[in-house]
This record gives C-alpha cells, structure tokens and sequence, in this order.
C-alpha cells in the first residue's frame, strides 16, 4: 500500500514541479516560462523558478485495476501541500505532505475502504490508518533543480527511496533549449531496482496565459525488456511554471500481473 502511495506522490511531481502562487497574467512577476524570439518564431524557455516560502495545495485522484491470479481495483483521492523551504544555486528544496487520503480498494473479494480523517479507525481501516501515519505527521523532503532533476527524495522515517522507487523518474526533465508548438524532445530516466522510463515530450499548444505539454514512452525493465507504455498532457501556467491540470495513463506489468492506472491532478 505504501509503495502504491509514493508512486501517486511521485506522479504527483508531473503537476507541481513549480510551486509559485503568482495570478495568472501578472506583468509584475517574473515569468518561468518565458517567451524567446528565433528564426523560426517566438518560442518559450521552460524553467522552474519558484519562489521560496509558496505552497501549491494539490488535490489528486487515482483509479488502478490489475488483472490475472491477484486482480484488484483501487480508487483514491489525496490532498496534499507542496512548498518550496528553501534554494541552493539552480536547485529547489522541497517539503511534499500529505493532508487527508480517501481510498476504496477491492482486493480477491475483499472490499476495503480508508478515510484518514474518519473520527474513529477500525478493522483494516485502524491497521492502514497507523501504516500511512508517517506521511501525514511528517513531509517528504526533495531537491530539484529548475530543469525538472530530483537529485534527492527522503521519505519519512526508516523507509529509503530505493525500498518505494526512484523518485527521479516521476518528473518531467524539461528541454534543454527553448521551444515551440511541435517540438520535441526525449529523455531517459532510471528507475532504482525497476529498470527505465524512456521519455518523449512535445510542446502541443503555447498561448499567453499556458503552455500544454504532451509525453508519451515505455517503461523497460533491467533487462531492457519493455514492461510497460504511459501516456499524458498537462497545461502549465506561463506565469508560475505550476500544473494547472493534468492526466496521466499508464498500463505496465508488476510481478507478473498486468496494470493499469489513470493519475488526475489539479491545482487549487
């Protein structure tokens, strides 16, 4: 369940790499992502520059279903705070909480459902209840810099990056150069004990407010072996950098079993 649970923070990273509350439009703030004339037209210089002391409240939800010998479902739905603590040259810390977690999961016929904020835990309720403590009583902490580059992920704890997943590979590296409608560019991404992301970006639409942005790509094991596809878009605001909204797709095989599972993620 807990691994489950770092993987939709992980995801969540797609929509939040940017957590500066600045209104949409503002002339007075400095943009993070900026227009830059070329040859071929304007284009944009995607970086996150936010400003430390915001917080961006993002609300999650999750559907998964897994087929085979162990077929589950699980739908969620997550509150959670990312704020910006602190900047170290071109690099952001970060501090990710988890406010309140509702979840209905069946699994082999047996129907759970968790809300984190019920007045009373019981049964499975209580147990899952005491396994998710450490995420509401105490932040993730997490470096990046302004490309979109986790090079740190502390979970709360004894719990370690490697035992969840490499945490790196849920954010989205940003281009290198600037760009414009249809650009592309790709990157890959390890994942500790997993294997791969291969990543295909592409600018879909910029307007003066958004820019939308499009990724696709295989997940391969260590082998090299494909174990799996995802799919997305998310709308960037142009003043702030943050994910005002988004989805992402994502169908895999996990010990033997096949999965698929849809991520949600909108800015308040």
């Amino acid at each position: 369940m807990k691994k489950f649970l770092i993987l939709f923070a992980g995801i969540s990273l797609l929509s939040t790499q940017s957590c500066k509350n600045a209104p949409e439009g503002s002339p007075a703030e400095e943009q993070s992502i900026e227009t830059v004339s070329s040859a071929t037209g304007d284009k944009v210089l995607i970086r996150l520059k936010p400003k430390v002391g915001d917080t961006q409240k993002t609300v999650m939800t999750m559907d998964m279903s897994s087929s085979g010998t162990q077929a589950m479902s699980m739908k969620m739905n997550a509150n959670m705070d990312v704020k910006v603590t602190g900047k170290e040259e071109a690099v952001y810390n970060y501090e990710l909480k988890y406010n309140s977690l509702k979840m209905d999961m069946n699994a082999g016929g047996m129907e759970i459902s968790y809300d984190s904020q019920a007045k009373e835990q019981t049964g499975m309720g209580a147990m899952m209840h005491e396994q998710m403590k450490p995420f509401f009583d105490n932040p993730m902490s997490m470096k990046m810099d302004e490309r979109g580059k986790v090079s740190e992920f502390k979970l709360p704890g004894n719990m370690s990056a490697q035992q969840m997943g490499d945490m790196g590979s849920m954010s989205i590296p940003l281009p290198e150069g600037p760009v414009g409608e249809g650009d592309t560019w790709t990157a890959d991404r390890t994942m500790d004990g997993t294997g791969k992301m291969n990543m295909n970006m592409k600018v879909e639409k910029i307007t003066v407010d958004d820019v939308i942005i499009g990724t696709t790509g295989d997940l391969t094991d260590e082998a090299g072996t494909k174990i799996g596809s995802f799919n997305g878009n998310y709308k960037l605001d142009r003043n702030s950098g943050l994910t005002k909204d988004g989805t992402m797709n994502m169908e895999l095989t996990a010990d033997g079993q096949p999965m698929k599972m849809k991520v949600n993620f909108k800015s308040l």
